[in-house]
């Protein structure tokens, strides 16, 4: 999934991610070509998929493949049942075999772009993607799918166009499994309003998280990603509450304590602050942003050698973060060094954060 997860705003500004609900192709084709025993082992193997004992599914596909060794949907299914069980690799070397005997072999094509989306191989899982597009023209899981793969390599509107064609192809037929369509629609919504965010469509951003938590009102990054609005807008009450919310839902999520630390300090309570930032950190210490925000820490307590060194190191683990040349040239100001400020500065304000005019105005004539 790719919700807004690290910054003030997307899964960006405080601190990124969508989790995925698509479902995956289980086959039980056979085949007069297979013994008795193979086709045996295949449909004993999807009987205990549809009662959920994928363990025991696993072995019996196993058995299948034993049996016979060119049987791709036996490398398919398994594929499946490794990719429901959380086991990536296998799943793709399953997917993989399964494409080698059956090269035009569609459903295993498309588990295995679920598959390489799972192990973050965006490229790989979009490359299957566009392949079987035409077969897949009307599916709202496809276009969910390809929407996450062109939104985790920035083709923000090729991703917006997709997950419109998704919620209106979800919207479309309610007669789909229920808990599914409300899953998968869900996601598509708050993805969708990840992408107006990062637009600078607020309205529509909120107005799709909104839809989002009104189908389910346990979503944590629906509300973390809400909360990124109001802290775009100074509201940091209001994203407090919100993201108070996600943190109950979540509390082990990085980039939600952190987000919440960054509010904690706009409002003055520099403690709390910290000490949420230093939670998220110890979580997770490669998020920029947390940095970002721990040099932010440092400002107001006009430590600015320790908010130099973490400005510096967000920079070095993150691009586009936020505010961080307006920052960078507090901190050099702090040092003394107003030549170094001023070039934060006006590289802040060709980013067109507006933060940065008011000083280099004072300091910069």
């Amino acid at each position: 999934m790719l919700h807004l997860l690290k910054s003030p705003l997307l899964r960006r500004g405080l601190g990124e991610a969508v989790l995925f609900f698509v479902g995956f192709i289980l086959l039980a084709a056979c085949s007069s070509k297979r013994s008795d025993d193979t086709l045996r082992f295949f449909q004993r193997g999807n009987i205990e998929m549809k009662v959920g004992n994928r363990t025991e599914a696993i072995r019996l596909y196993s058995e299948a493949i034993a049996t016979d060794p060119t049987f791709p949907e036996a490398y398919n299914n398994r594929g499946v049942a490794h990719l429901k069980s959380g086991e990536y690799d296998k799943s793709i070397s399953d997917f993989d075999r399964a494409l080698q005997l059956a090269p035009d072999y569609k459903e295993a094509i498309f588990n295995r772009a679920q598959a390489f989306e799972k192990t973050g191989k965006f490229a790989e899982s979009l490359k299957d993607l566009i392949r079987i597009a035409d077969d897949y023209k009307d599916s709202a899981q496809f276009y969910l799918l390809r929407g996450n793969a062109y939104a985790a390599q920035n083709s923000l509107r090729q991703a917006f166009d997709d997950y419109d064609q998704a919620i209106a192809r979800y919207n479309r037929d309610p007669r789909r499994n229920q808990d599914m369509r409300r899953q998968n629609l869900t996601e598509a919504y708050v993805n969708r309003g990840v992408m107006h965010f990062n637009l600078k469509d607020d309205y529509r951003a909120e107005n799709d998280f909104r839809k989002a938590l009104a189908m389910d009102s346990l979503q944590d990054f629906a509300y973390n990603n809400l909360a990124q609005i109001y802290i775009r807008k100074n509201r940091y009450d209001t994203a407090l509450v919100l993201l108070d919310k996600a943190v109950s839902l979540n509390p082990n999520q990085p980039y939600y304590r952190n987000n919440r630390g960054f509010v904690k300090l706009q409002l003055g309570d520099l403690e709390a602050g910290v000490t949420e930032i230093r939670q998220s950190l110890a979580l997770d210490n490669t998020n920029a942003w947390a940095y970002r925000n721990l040099g932010v820490y440092h400002l107001r307590k006009k430590n600015f050698t320790e908010a130099l060194a973490n400005l510096r190191k967000a920079g070095t683990l993150g691009s586009g973060i936020d505010l961080l040349r307006f920052y960078l040239g507090e901190a050099y100001l702090g040092l003394g060094d107003t030549a170094e400020a001023c070039e934060s500065w006006r590289m802040s304000k060709e980013l067109g954060e507006k933060e940065a005019e008011t000083r280099l105005k004072e300091y910069c004539k």
